[in-house]
């Protein structure tokens, strides 16, 4: 099979990959929701990635405990089903955007023969670097010319678009599920961030999301260069 074959094969076994991960919370009706986290930080063997299967667990945990200890026709029923739409919704969407295609892209090795490890490591630095690069440049463009940036669609990575931005999430503007899948934050996490921007409508800045959420100075630090406040 040559190369330009072997790519379309790729990107199919991916866009499997893809769908089959992020179908397990909801054919298990949330009671799996950990697995497909459990998988990605196996695969990758991060600590953001542990952190996170870690709380998908803690929520299925919290789920099987709250379903046995509720009452047939309790009041409480509407709630704990509400849990296992959003743990089942969530879990899916966060799972369908970590194992889409190309997301490591830039860490992969090329097809052939592999290169020797000090080459491949010096791509990988490049290329971190260059996302840093491309996310100060569009958070230079997105403070200079907002209407530019909002055509470009900078931070929005919930939409389609050509523009690469390294990476930025517009805070104010992206969807609960892709707001925790791009900053790897917990459900917990980005519950608390979600609810403060809609008590204020909107953040200012890194410092105020901090102020206003539950998230330490320090995680805030961690996810600053990747946040954007539009």
């Amino acid at each position: 099979m040559t190369p330009a074959n072997r790519e379309p094969s790729r990107r199919s076994r991916s866009a499997l990959r893809q769908v089959g991960w992020a179908t397990v919370p909801v054919w298990s009706v949330g009671f799996l929701a950990f697995v497909p986290f459990l998988a990605y930080a196996v695969i990758n063997r991060r600590k953001r990635d542990w952190a996170v299967f870690a709380a998908y667990l803690a929520a299925t945990i919290a789920l099987i405990v709250a379903i046995g200890t509720i009452s047939p026709r309790s009041d409480a029923d509407g709630a704990v089903g509400g849990f296992i739409i959003a743990l089942a919704g969530c879990a899916a969407v966060h799972a369908a955007v970590l194992f889409r295609a190309g997301r490591d892209r830039g860490t992969l090795a090329p097809a052939g023969p592999p290169p020797r490890l000090e080459q491949h490591n010096r791509a990988v630095v490049a290329e971190a670097k260059s996302r840093i690069d491309r996310r100060r440049d569009a958070r230079q463009l997105a403070a200079s010319n907002p209407a530019l940036a909002r055509e470009l669609k900078i931070g929005r990575p919930d939409l389609a678009r050509d523009y690469d931005d390294g990476g930025l999430v517009d805070v104010n503007h992206v969807p609960g599920p892709v707001l925790a899948a791009q900053l790897s934050l917990a459900p917990a996490e980005a519950s608390d961030v979600l609810a403060a921007r809609d008590r204020l409508g909107r953040f200012t800045s890194a410092d105020e999301l901090s102020a206003y959420t539950a998230l330490t100075p320090g995680r805030v630090d961690e996810l600053r260069d990747l946040m954007l406040f539009g």
